[in-house]
């Protein structure tokens, strides 16, 4: 890193880093979104970043980093794709298609907020986008104490492709069974998503676990804005709690990346320009942030 002001650093850090999980229109809900697709890929552009992938609760993104990455300024924009109802739930031949569409799906995501486990995390208390939903059309990847067969369709047809498997909003409990069955099947390229959120109901060992699997493990700058107040009904992340838990897990696991675009956060560049500072601040290497905003996100984008 070369001299300068703590500014510089950080923005020297930003070139070449890739932001993995982020919301932006066209989306499901535009009206509490920021920042349009196009905004986004120029500002990422101007900071000097690789690249990006873009997630929708909805549809999937990959027709619209499509069209970007051919008419836009210069990087490119990857599409996702999420298992909720809106596509179909765990539905193989909504995966084939997002796998197959534009670039294809770098991401594919397992549900959302229309998971069983968020669902139910939820009524104690949820003002976030997605509408309620009664516990009977929640999703599962479970039955009868065993994975659902379409959950290992899904595996086959993400490890073919080369892309990511995410656990996204699953239980714990859920998360050990997909990745033991993703593992069994030779998927190596599988994100543990949320490491810190109550949410997901992940510890520390769970963390370790999926590591020593070769699991990348996520953590989110939006758990650290003032969101989690009055979305979700938590308080924010205290970042030095999330740096111990990114040396805990061992930094060679983990991952940052924003999930954000909300109008209530920063923009996704700024945030993660945020989180570069907040990350140095609380005891990070720059190496350390290389390798967790670099390359395992270059992995995650099939940069590697």
């Amino acid at each position: 890193m070369s001299a300068g002001s703590a500014w510089d650093q950080v923005n020297e850090l930003m070139v070449g880093g890739i932001d993995v999980h982020i919301h932006t229109n066209p989306h499901t809900f535009p009206e509490i979104h920021a920042q349009d697709i196009i905004g986004l890929a120029q500002q990422a552009h101007q900071a000097g970043m690789r690249a990006m992938v873009v997630k929708d609760i909805g549809v999937s993104t990959t027709g619209a980093t499509y069209v970007v990455t051919r008419l836009g300024p210069g990087i490119p924009i990857y599409g996702a794709h999420v298992m909720n109802l809106a596509t179909g739930g765990i539905n193989p031949r909504g995966v084939w298609i997002a796998l197959n569409h534009g670039d294809g799906a770098k991401v594919v995501h397992f549900p959302t907020g229309d998971t069983l486990n968020h669902v139910q995390y939820r009524k104690a208390f949820y003002a976030g986008v997605n509408p309620p939903l009664p516990d009977e059309l929640a999703i599962t990847v479970v039955k009868d104490g065993k994975l659902i067969p379409e959950v290992k369709e899904v595996i086959d047809l993400v490890k073919q492709k080369g892309a990511f498997l995410a656990t996204s909003h699953l239980s714990a409990a859920e998360s050990h069974l997909v990745v033991k069955a993703a593992k069994d099947q030779g998927l190596d390229r599988i994100i543990v998503s949320h490491a810190l959120w109550a949410m997901t109901r992940l510890k520390m060992d769970d963390l370790k676990h999926f590591a020593s699997l070769g699991c990348l493990i996520e953590f989110e700058y939006c758990l650290m804005a003032p969101i989690m107040y009055f979305v979700h009904g938590e308080p924010p992340a205290d970042p030095r709690n999330i740096v111990k838990a990114m040396k805990e897990v061992g930094i060679e696991s983990c991952f940052i990346s924003s999930d954000l675009g909300q109008i209530y956060s920063p923009l996704p560049v700024d945030g993660m320009r945020t989180y570069v500072a907040i990350l140095r601040r609380c005891g990070i290497t720059d190496a350390e942030i290389k390798v967790m905003f670099h390359r395992n996100p270059a992995r995650i984008a099939g940069l590697d």
